[in-house]
């Protein structure tokens, strides 16, 4: 597994498989799985990481002293 770190706003970090793809509008921001699916759609601010919606199966950690979040899954090999 190869994780790609995403530079979020506020100095957030988001890392995650490099399948996975991230796209940003200000401070929102929506992450496609490995089939192009929302996975998350989420918020930053200085002090906030805000999930707005995601799907069933996604795991991730959430490091708030380093402001760093983790996606834990690993894309499946077809």
């Amino acid at each position: 597994m190869a994780n790609k770190t995403h530079g979020l706003l506020n100095g957030w970090t988001l890392l995650a498989d490099k399948s996975y793809k991230l796209f940003a509008n200000q401070n929102s921001y929506v992450l496609l799985d490995e089939e192009n699916d929302v996975a998350m759609q989420f918020t930053v601010t200085d002090q906030e990481f805000e999930v707005h919606s995601s799907n069933w199966n996604l795991h991730f950690k959430m490091i708030p002293a380093f402001k760093t979040v983790k996606i834990l899954n690993i894309p499946t090999e077809d």
